[in-house]
């Protein structure tokens, strides 16, 4: 696999990371069940907070490779 697939496949996990942990913030009572109890509304408001910084630099790194 190339550098340039594992980078878009990152990005692509942790967006999609992104979405879910957005989603688990503004409808908890969806997305708890969904995640059998894993994703309560305190844990997606964390785990979205910490992966701007990922989210960023992949984006970042992603953008730069095309170029």
């Amino acid at each position: 696999m190339t550098p340039r697939r594992v980078l878009a496949l990152a990005l692509l996990a942790v967006s999609a990371l992104l979405l879910l942990t957005g989603f688990g913030i503004t409808h908890h009572e969806i997305i708890g069940p969904l995640t059998l109890g894993l994703l309560d509304k305190a844990t997606a408001q964390l785990v979205h907070t910490l992966l701007w910084g990922p989210f960023v630099v992949l984006l970042l790194l992603h953008c730069g490779r095309s170029l």
